[in-house]
Formats: C-alpha cells, sequence, structure tokens
C-alpha cells in the first residue's frame, strides 16, 4: 500500500496547508476580493459539483422506479425437459452458519435428478472441514439430494477460484450461488430458473443472470444492522429494479443469484481479478454481449454483519474492489463498448460509483477553507450556503430511504412486518443510514486509493458471521472472530486520527470565529467518525424489543 500511503500523506499535507492558509491570510468570514479569487472558489467547488452529479443520477433511478415497477419481469414457462441447475455454496471457515445454508440448499424444490449442490469449503481449519463434510454426506442420505463437498488445500483465487473450479466439476446448465450466511427459499429455484425463458419455454440466450432481492435475518438486532437494512433495500429493491428495468443491467452482487453456464463461460469465467469477483464477471459478460434482469419479488434472506469490525472489513472489500474494477474495465466502458451515449454514460456513473466517498472526502478537506477565506456562497447569503451544501444530499438520504422503507415490501412480508407503524419504523433508519456513512468516509478514503493504487491482486478477506437471527443473545448467535490488525489497518487508522484532528482544530476555530454553521457540521461528522470506532459501546446499543430496535 505504499503509493496509497503516499497519496494519504500529500493529502494530509495539503489539508494541513489549507488550514494554515485560512488561519493566517484571511479574515474570518471575508469575501473573494476580485475576480481571480472567485475563479479559485469556483475550481475549489468541483468536487461538490461532481458529489451533486452522483446525486443527480441517484435520484433519476429513484424517481423514474415507480414506472419500471409498474410492469415488474415475469416468469415464462419452463421447458419439458428440466435443466440441471449447481447450487454453489462457498464458504471458508464457516462453522457457524455452514449447515444452515446446506440445509436451505438440500431443501430446493427442484426435481432431485437435476440438483446438485456443491460445498465449495476452502476452510483451514480441521475441525470445520470435518463437521461440514460429514453433513453433506449424511443430508445427501437423508434428502437423496446429489450434496458433494469439494475441498482445495490450495485457496488461490479465492471464493472466485471455488466456483471456477466446482463450475468445471458439472455439467449444469445453471448456477445457483449462494453466500454461507443466506437462508434461500425453498422455491428459490422454481421463481428463478422461469426467468430465463418465454412464456412458450424458448431460452432467452441473451440472459446471463437472475439476480434476487438480499432479505435479512437480523435487521432489528442493533442501530448498526438497522442502518445496513436501509441501503441494501434502497439499492436492491429501487436501484436494481431501476437498472434491470431501463438498461438491461444489473451486477451479480455475489450470492442470491443464478448464472447460465454458457454465459459465464462466453464471459472467461471466475477469476479473482479484483476484490468484487461478482462485478468483474458481470462487467465481462455485457461485454460479451449479454444482459442480465433483477427481480426484487424473489427473496434471499441473509445475516447482516453484526460488528462495526466485521462491516469495515466487509465495506474495504467492496470500496478497494470497485475501484479496482474501474482500473481494469473503465477504458473499454468509456471507448470500446458498443453503446448510446447515454447508455455508456449511465454506465461509467455506475462503474465508477465509489468516487463518491474520493469526493466527499476532499470536499469536507476543502470545505473548511473556502468557509474560512470566504469562497462559499454563505459569504453572499446563508441561505445559498443551506439550499446548495445542505439541502441536496439531506433530501437526496430522506427520499430515498423514505421510498426503500415502503417499497421493500416483499423482504419483510415473510415476517408481517408491512403495517403503517413497521413501515415508519423502517423510515426512521435514516438516521442512523447517515450517521454510518458520515462515519465511514474517512475509511472508504483509503479503500479507495488502495483500491486504486494497490495491487490489484489483494488478500480476499471474509466477512465473519455469527448465524445471528435478530435478537441479542438468540440461540445461534455468535461473536464474530475479531480480524486481526493489520499494516493497512494501522495506515487507515492514521488517517483517521489525522482526520479527526483536523477537524477538532477547525471546529476550534469557526467557533472562535462566530461561525456557528461551519462549526456544527465540523462536529457532527468529528462525532460520526469517533462514534464508530467506539465499537464495543455501538455494539452494546442492542434493543430490548427486537421488533421495536429500529
Amino acid at each position: 500500500m505504499k503509493r496509497a500511503d503516499a497519496a494519504i500523506l500529500v493529502a494530509m499535507i495539503a489539508w494541513s496547508t489549507a488550514f494554515a492558509l485560512a488561519s493566517f491570510h484571511h479574515e474570518p468570514g471575508a469575501r473573494p476580493a476580485d475576480w481571480r479569487e472567485w475563479l479559485i472558489a469556483a475550481v475549489l467547488h468541483a468536487p461538490f459539483l461532481a458529489i451533486l452529479s452522483f446525486l443527480f443520477f441517484g435520484l433519476i433511478e429513484r424517481f423514474d422506479y415507480f414506472r419500471i415497477a409498474a410492469r415488474p419481469p415475469r416468469p415464462g414457462k419452463l421447458p419439458l425437459r428440466t435443466p440441471k441447475v449447481c447450487a454453489q455454496l462457498p464458504m471458508f471457515n464457516e462453522d457457524a452458519v455452514a449447515e444452515r445454508v446446506i440445509a436451505a440448499a438440500c431443501a430446493l424444490d427442484w426435481p432431485r435428478d437435476a440438483l446438485e449442490v456443491q460445498v465449495l469449503d476452502d476452510s483451514t481449519d480441521p475441525e470445520t472441514c470435518r463437521r461440514v463434510r460429514a453433513f453433506c454426506e449424511e443430508i445427501a442420505v437423508r434428502t437423496g439430494v446429489d450434496c458433494r463437498w469439494v475441498h482445495r488445500t490450495d485457496r488461490q483465487g479465492y471464493k472466485a477460484g471455488a466456483l471456477e473450479a466446482g463450475r468445471h466439476q458439472t455439467n449444469a446448465e445453471y448456477f445457483a450461488i449462494f453466500d454461507a450466511d443466506f437462508v434461500p427459499p425453498t422455491d428459490f429455484l422454481t421463481r428463478a430458473i422461469p426467468h430465463f425463458y418465454d412464456i412458450t419455454g424458448r431460452p432467452f440466450a441473451d440472459l446471463a443472470v437472475v439476480q434476487a432481492q438480499w432479505g435479512h435475518l437480523n435487521d432489528t438486532e442493533s442501530f448498526l444492522t438497522c442502518a445496513q437494512a436501509l441501503w441494501v433495500d434502497d439499492h436492491h429493491t429501487l436501484q436494481k429494479t431501476w437498472r434491470s428495468g431501463v438498461i438491461g443491467f444489473v451486477n451479480f452482487t455475489g450470492t442470491a443469484g443464478v448464472w447460465r453456464g454458457r454465459a459465464i463461460e462466453a464471459a472467461g469465467g471466475w477469476r479473482a481479478a479484483s476484490l468484487v469477483e461478482d462485478c468483474e464477471l458481470s462487467i465481462r459478460a455485457l461485454f460479451a454481449g449479454y444482459r442480465t434482469r433483477f427481480v426484487g419479488t424473489i427473496v434471499a434472506p441473509a445475516e447482516l454483519p453484526s460488528t462495526i469490525a466485521a462491516y469495515r472489513s466487509q465495506q474495504k472489500r467492496w470500496t478497494q474492489g470497485w475501484a479496482q474494477l474501474q482500473r481494469l474495465h473503465m477504458p473499454t466502458l468509456l471507448m470500446r463498448y458498443p453503446a448510446s451515449f447515454a447508455r455508456r454514460l449511465y454506465l461509467a456513473y455506475f462503474a465508477g460509483i465509489s468516487w463518491q466517498w474520493f469526493l466527499w472526502t476532499i470536499w469536507i478537506m476543502v470545505l473548511p477553507f473556502l468557509i474560512a477565506s470566504g469562497m462559499w456562497l454563505g459569504a453572499v447569503a446563508m441561505e445559498y450556503a443551506v439550499a446548495a451544501y445542505v439541502f441536496p444530499p439531506m433530501f437526496f438520504a430522506a427520499f430515498a430511504g423514505t421510498i426503500a422503507a415502503n417499497e421493500a415490501r416483499p423482504t419483510y412480508a415473510l415476517q408481517g412486518r408491512n403495517g403503517w407503524r413497521a413501515r415508519l419504523l423502517r423510515i426512521g433508519r435514516v438516521v442512523p443510514y447517515m450517521i454510518l456513512n458520515t462515519g465511514m468516509m474517512p475509511h472508504h478514503f483509503c479503500a479507495f486509493l488502495e483500491g486504486m493504487l494497490g495491487p490489484l491482486h489483494a488478500e480476499f478477506v471474509r466477512t465473519p458471521k455469527t448465524a445471528s437471527t435478530g435478537a441479542a443473545g438468540a440461540a445461534g448467535a455468535g461473536r464474530a472472530p475479531r480480524p486481526k490488525t493489520t499494516i493497512k489497518d494501522a495506515s487507515y487508522l492514521k488517517f483517521e486520527l489525522f482526520f479527526c484532528l483536523t477537524l477538532v482544530v477547525w471546529a476550534a476555530f469557526f467557533v472562535h470565529a462566530g461561525q456557528v454553521f461551519a462549526a456544527f457540521w465540523s462536529v457532527w461528522i468529528l462525532v460520526c467518525v469517533v462514534g464508530l470506532r467506539a465499537a464495543p459501546f455501538l455494539n452494546s446499543m442492542r434493543a430490548k424489543e427486537p421488533a421495536n430496535a429500529c
């Protein structure tokens, strides 16, 4: 991570220099003296203008969602010959959840002679290997399902390597993939596979993936899981519905989906070219001429990370992986992929979504300097500053959260949690959602730089699972192993400490200058970042009544 560390160091020095200039060369609240300073102010507003463009695209997806949701994709008719399906369950030392997902996969409603379950167990713990293998043998006898334990002693390619190795050991036509923390419903295949066919039973040869909605097993467990659930509901229910209906493309999210085997082959197979192997394969399938589909009415419940440490590990992998994805495929997407300008522009937004974390962090670095030097809209009128800087992101979060809370009804149908009171509680998740995103900003910033400047073939660190079902201390819930601290983690912590220290100094500066508006937002960001670092305290904030946690 040497180049990423260097970039972070440069950012620190630039930020410190900006503070020095603001403190010693400008009167607090002064306005730009001439057109040159106004030009500088306009240039320094570039990160925020880019942020607004991301918000603009996001609002298009969410406003137009209702038009697309009004005509959901309809399944076709299965052919006379039932296609063979292989359910692949990649896992690594998943002692807490392995048996649960294996049992769910073997209970799938599909003809036994056309169903195969591959337990792709790369575990290094001998006891876990023994238990998982024994359970596979036991459930194969009990259910009559061809359930195979596939173990690799060399984890080359991590999850992608396991999926590719398993793919070459079967002649299945379709591959249903479930991570270890998912519990697919028994009718998953009978509802998903027909989408690969038309109403006469003829296959859609150009359809590569049918992606289902992620559900939640523990969304009421804590403020952390509440916030994540709202993000998943928004991303799947709103964004993926729109993307599937308008541009015919959604990225496979690594689990709870079905791949056509020929599409995987045509795209070049699974590979560990980035930490988001699922999205990377989806992009290659797009380039190979395939489309993908999202079906929000098919819901596969899953466990959300229940600790800050587990969530950080997951988000680091995703943000870093999306940055790597841009290095691999953005040139092709922008210059060589045949598409209309509008489609190419949207796909560029889709692939470059992780830039938002970099832009927000840079903007927070720049804005205090602009305020202190008077080169912001608040120097003209405070109303302009609120309208320009505060309203857009606040409106976006409130609008997206409200619509997602109301529209994600299939996700909560089985629990009977679609009444007005339940939906109002879900709307309230906007608050922990905003706190979580704000507090994670410097962490995402470091992960983005590591993805853009670090090695492509980085280590895949799995997200710990605990078999949590939503209630604190519930049976089956365990304590997630704490990730080991590494040199990279220390680099992240150093930047976060510098980030917080700078916010403290800026807050003090603005309080002294009597600029309450600027001081408040500096303190708000500081509290969010520090609060997330106090993980034990946050994890103790569990609701006594799970159904009312959020």
